[in-house]
């Protein structure tokens, strides 16, 4: 059975890599022309230098075009693009980097921004691994970067350095982008982060945040958090070993029920399609088997001994999810996760029932991984079948070991 279950892992790996579509956009290239076509849509995490794209979606090949041809592209009703050639800061929020004076350290470069707010007053964004900058034009003020600098100084009170931030991107705002419905004290708690700049440049341009158009980023960013209840049960197989062969049993196959909670987060990029979560879980296992041991005597043919095993602890799996959509309602996941045990009890006794000998073993447990795959309906109720790889109850002894495999079905109710 879990070979079977690897299979499906692995094939559901490679289709979740199919998953990422080609959605309807267009593309403007440096003549002007617009060229409507099927974007492969990867949710940008960093703002691109390229994209894939296709004149009709059933094509077998697809085609690649890059920011020295595009002067703009976008995904339908999700995401546009525009090239801009553009003075950035590309200083450092690095400690170790980090500037010793506010002023930015400019770069002059040919980079995507993404549009965030539209109007009147246009915001826009540019990410990559290192950085995140804020942009905006308005009909009277080029396009510029709203400036944020994050640089150590000498704090002459305690002779020690801090962190301290260049706030001018609110005298820029003050400036240029501010009406009568703005107050001095709105932008004063403005904080440098897209939630507060998408509210606060719709607000200029008398957008609704709670608007459907906007309610899509607003929703994306509430729900990135998940608390979930996760009942289940294991279907478990035990086997031990040692050295002195009297001590080796295979237990009978038992199933356990086990109850968790799980935190999620998903992560705000490829579409909402990834995730990491952390899954406590409670398990207990006790089990017993009296078994015979040859002993080459006739006299005593047999030792009779008693094997009883009891083994609890919170299990922690900290792993990453993908998700695969079916539909507005329905989608599938995979998942991996890394699992450690806290506050473990794994003991192993035998007894020689002719002569009461008793003998145990006590030990911490050790780590082990699993592997994944379940179905969400509604993003409230999912069912999984997890896979997990051996575990050892034993890993204090060299001589002695005991295998502990372990299939798990859970269930799952969101919260919130």
């Amino acid at each position: 059975m879990k070979k079977k279950l690897l299979l499906i892992f692995l094939l559901s790996f490679s289709f979740a890599k199919a998953q990422i579509s080609f959605e309807k956009g267009y593309f403007i290239s440096n003549d002007g022309k617009r060229t409507e076509c099927f974007i492969k849509n990867l949710g940008w995490k960093n703002n691109p230098t390229d994209f894939k794209y296709k004149t009709d979606p059933n094509e077998k090949d697809f085609q690649t075009e890059n920011i020295k041809n595009i002067q703009e592209f976008g995904v339908t009703n999700e995401s546009t693009f525009i090239r801009f050639k553009i003075n950035i800061d590309r200083s450092s929020n690095d400690l170790r980097k980090m500037l010793t004076h506010k002023e930015p350290v400019w770069s002059n470069e040919t980079i995507f921004l993404k549009v965030l707010v539209k109007g009147d007053a246009i915001l826009y964004s540019y990410s990559d691994e290192n950085i995140k900058r804020y942009f905006y034009e308005t009909k009277t003020t080029p396009i510029e970067q709203l400036i944020n600098v994050k640089y150590i100084t000498a704090d002459n009170n305690e002779g020690a350095e801090k962190v301290v931030e260049s706030n001018d991107y609110k005298t820029q705002l003050f400036k240029n982008v501010k009406s009568e419905s703005i107050s001095e004290k709105d932008i004063a708690k403005l904080a440098y982060k897209k939630t507060d700049l998408v509210k606060y440049f719709n607000k200029f341009n008398n957008i609704d945040n709670t608007s459907p158009a906007q309610g899509i980023e607003e929703k994306t960013a509430k729900d990135a958090f998940h608390i979930k209840i996760t009942p289940g049960f294991s279907l478990v197989s035990l086997s031990a070993s040692d050295i002195n062969r009297n001590f080796n049993v295979k237990f009978e196959n038992k199933t356990v029920f086990k109850i968790g909670i799980e935190a999620e987060y998903v992560l705000p990029y490829n579409k909402n399609k990834w995730s990491i979560f952390i899954n406590p879980v409670y398990q207990k296992y006790d089990n017993e088997k009296t078994y015979s041991v040859p002993t080459g005597f006739v006299s005593f043919p047999d030792l009779i001994y008693t094997a009883d095993v009891k083994y609890s602890a919170v299990q922690i799996p900290i792993g990453l999810r993908h998700y695969m959509f079916l539909n507005h309602k329905s989608k599938l996941f995979i998942n991996a996760a890394y699992i450690v045990d806290l506050g473990s009890k794994s003991t192993i006794t035998y007894t020689e029932t002719a002569r009461n000998i008793i003998t145990e073993f006590k030990s911490d447990t050790g780590s082990n991984l699993a592997f994944g795959f379940g179905y969400s309906f509604k993003n409230k109720l999912s069912a999984e079948i997890r896979l997990n790889t051996k575990k050892q109850l034993m890993r204090d002894y060299t001589s002695y070991s005991a295998d502990y495999n372990s299939t798990d079905f859970i269930l799952t109710y969101i919260i919130f």
